[in-house]
């Protein structure tokens, strides 16, 4: 008798415990905490206009890269790519595959130097770059891939599928 006296006791606590409590007054919003973490950066489509160089045959371009950072350069990834395509059939590739047509690509700080073979004028082909911070690479896990990918196949693969892989 007494196990159901405890039983009957608990009980009503509880219930008079929810049915007096309600929620209080929201207090003042804390401090704001530090940034998160980089992450993954896409160019705008950036249209081609390089200059064709007599002295080395080649057409040659400098862009401003801004996200092309000495934390990217030293630890993260830069795919880039360029569409071959025309707006109503677009054929985005990556330039890795390209060295055909591109005969230098190099990033450096705030900027990437490109060298195209004269096979085509790339005047207006539209160029993208994407930069990938090591914090994404490392956060996946010690082996330097992204989502299960290295970095050789992130390069190689088409835009739509890496853009699937690291979009933020």
């Amino acid at each position: 008798m007494s196990n159901i006296k405890w039983i009957f006791m608990l009980g009503i606590s509880l219930i008079v415990g929810m049915i007096g409590c309600k929620k209080g007054d929201t207090g003042p919003a804390g401090p704001v905490g530090p940034a998160g973490p980089d992450s993954v950066v896409y160019s705008s489509w950036i249209s081609l206009s390089p200059t064709y160089n007599t002295n080395d045959s080649l057409f040659e371009q400098a862009l401003f890269a801004p996200s092309i950072t000495k934390s990217i350069l030293d630890s993260g990834i830069i795919l880039s790519y360029i569409n071959l395509g025309t707006s109503d059939k677009p054929d985005v590739v990556p330039v890795s595959s390209l060295n055909y047509l591109f005969a230098f690509e190099e990033f450096v700080e705030d900027s990437i130097y490109i060298k195209i073979y004269p096979i085509l004028d790339p005047s207006g082909l539209p160029y993208r770059y994407v930069t990938i911070p090591g914090s994404k690479i490392a956060g996946n896990n010690a082996t330097g891939t992204v989502n299960g990918y290295t970095i050789k196949e992130l390069r190689s693969m088409p835009y739509e599928h890496a853009q699937s892989i690291v979009g933020n």
